[in-house]
């Protein structure tokens, strides 16, 4: 019987090399694969980080950008308030990335036909003066000395910006309202919101001299905590209040009343020197050093400051002025009291009358190109190389001599007057 022999199969070598390349070229392909998708993935993810970081840019624009929205609509606001229409349209329109927002764009249309609304007023601009204010009337309204004539108390002065406030007028800065440079003075082009009308402020004779401070007024003025201050003696030592007088009571009343003022416009000063001024009375180094101060910061809050003499003597101004006796009273005031206020272009008439001649050119050759003298009506006129403006005082007299032209201009005097008179 044949035996049929089987043939052991052979290695087939082409297999053997060829599997391991085929399953490197497999893992290179998954690889590959793995790769191309992790590529793809990160693609992704960055396309999405990039979109995340847009997104937060986006809102962090936003946010800030509403917060620049607001503080610039605020310090808009707040200059609009005293008719600073120029001033609020620059801060407006002074940051480009918020151009588009509609309350900006509102806030611009706004405050330009505010602008665009302005009248120029034609009228004689009313210029009106008050004495520092009697603050205890028990001591002030004695019967004797008068000063229920020549003041009025704080409490009436509160009551008459109250009524100047509700019929219009506004605190007008002489400045703004007369050109006062020699060989130029006269009055200038007044615009105002339209209703509105102008006043110029005046306060006279602010040394607080002996013994008034004992007589139921002001020691002075003073700063306390950045802000002005009248200085009361009382029996325990001095008070500080911000109603004893009308620098204090005015600022007071525009923290809440800021549409009274006229680009800030606040008033002007007039200063003697024989007692200090301001209520110091200039002995020593701290003093007039104190003088200073509180003299910068009335400027800087927008008060003027005028001369009224130094001596305020009748005899010098009144009954026998001569031109060497008025110069050399000028420069008494020019050696201690211009230190500590600086220059002024204005003149006050201590006593209401007005120089002319040789005593106006003392008075001229000393700078001042403007002269205020007392009438019971408002007029400007140039005349001898001096710009003369006329005001009126409000005082205790003057609510019976004058009381007809301040009842139909200023305020009702019955409403305003002080149950201790």
């Amino acid at each position: 019987m044949k035996t049929t022999r089987h043939r052991r199969p052979g290695i087939r070598w082409g297999r053997v090399v060829l599997l391991p390349i085929l399953v490197v070229a497999i893992a290179v392909a998954f690889m590959a694969v793995i790769y191309i998708n992790d590529q793809k993935n990160l693609k992704s993810i960055e396309d999405r980080v990039k979109q995340l970081q847009e997104e937060l840019q986006e809102y962090l624009n936003g946010h800030q950008n509403q917060e620049l929205v607001q503080t610039v609509i605020a310090s808009a606001d707040g200059l609009a308030l005293r008719y600073e229409y120029e001033e609020a349209l620059v801060i407006l329109k002074q940051h480009d990335a918020i151009q588009s927002n509609e309350t900006i764009k509102a806030k611009i249309v706004e405050y330009q036909t505010a602008l665009d609304s302005m009248v120029v007023y034609s009228e004689d601009i009313q210029i009106i003066f008050f004495h520092t204010l009697v603050n205890n009337t028990k001591l002030a309204f004695d019967g004797k000395s008068g000063y229920d004539l020549w003041t009025i108390t704080n409490n009436e002065f509160k009551a008459i910006i109250q009524q100047l406030y509700d019929r219009q007028y506004i605190l007008y800065d002489i400045h703004d309202a007369y050109d006062l440079t020699a060989g130029k003075m006269g009055r200038k082009v007044v615009k105002v919101p339209a209703g509105k009308i102008p006043l110029i402020l005046m306060v006279d004779e602010m040394a607080y001299q002996d013994p008034m401070p004992l007589k139921g007024y002001a020691r002075g003025m003073g700063i306390r905590d950045g802000e002005i201050v009248s200085r009361i003696l009382t029996a325990e030592g001095v008070d500080y209040t911000k109603d004893g007088d009308v620098v204090p009571i005015i600022e007071e009343f525009l923290k809440t009343h800021p549409d009274f003022s006229y680009r800030g416009a606040r008033g002007v000063l007039s200063l003697t020197g024989f007692a200090g001024t301001l209520g110091y009375r200039l002995t020593n180094d701290i003093e007039v050093n104190d003088a200073k101060l509180l003299a910068n910061l009335l400027k800087e809050k927008g008060w003027d400051f005028a001369c009224t003499t130094y001596a305020d003597l009748e005899d010098i101004y009144v009954t026998n002025p001569t031109y060497a006796k008025i110069k050399a009273d000028l420069k008494k005031w020019d050696d201690k009291i211009k230190p500590i206020v600086g220059d002024s272009l204005i003149f006050v008439s201590p006593y209401g009358n007005r120089l002319s001649g040789d005593n106006l050119r003392a008075i001229r050759e000393y700078g001042y190109t403007t002269y205020f003298y007392d009438d019971n009506r408002p007029n400007e006129t140039v005349s001898e190389s001096v710009l003369f403006l006329s005001r009126v005082g409000i005082t205790g007299r003057s609510f019976t001599t004058n009381a007809s032209y301040i009842n139909e201009n200023y305020f009702k005097i019955s409403e305003i007057l002080d149950p201790a008179r």
